[in-house]
């Protein structure tokens, strides 16, 4: 398991998976999301943020059953296949930087980044103020693209 040198599972998962697992439940997220920000957070040299409590995001690592998001899908009988409820999808911020600027520099550098396979257009998440990749197996080379 790879031990993340800059992120705390309290950052990465919902309020009730860490009030149930704690810390230990930084292994319900895969690997390559954890080399992932590990490695953007040195390239970058700043703070990356996935949940934010103190501001009521919550959710932009991993989501569960109980969380507000899925539960609402399910509630009206919709289809939710997020890589978020398995592990393997996150969404952050940076503050103070250039979204848009991150964004380029992830899709721009597939071999460096190789460890996660999709990126969500920024047409949809730059505009909301997060990133969001993960690692969802494609059948394309490099980083995937994806509209939601």
């Amino acid at each position: 398991m790879h031990k993340c040198k800059y992120f705390k599972a309290k950052e990465l998962v919902s309020p009730e998976v860490y009030k149930i697992y704690g810390e230990n439940s930084i292994k319900y997220i895969d690997k390559n999301i954890l080399i992932f920000l590990d490695t953007l957070r040195e390239d970058l040299g700043v703070p990356i943020l996935v949940n934010r409590p103190s501001v009521g995001i919550t959710q932009r690592g991993l989501r569960t059953t109980v969380d507000a998001i899925v539960k609402d899908k399910v509630k009206n009988n919709k289809l939710y296949l997020s890589a978020h409820v398995i592990g393997k999808g996150v969404d952050f911020e940076v503050p103070g930087m250039n979204m848009q600027e991150i964004y380029n520099k992830i899709i721009n550098n597939p071999k460096k980044y190789n460890m996660i396979t999709r990126i969500e257009t920024s047409k949809v998440t730059i505009p909301k103020g997060y990133i969001h990749v993960d690692t969802i197996p494609t059948d394309k080379e490099g980083i995937y693209i994806f509209n939601p």
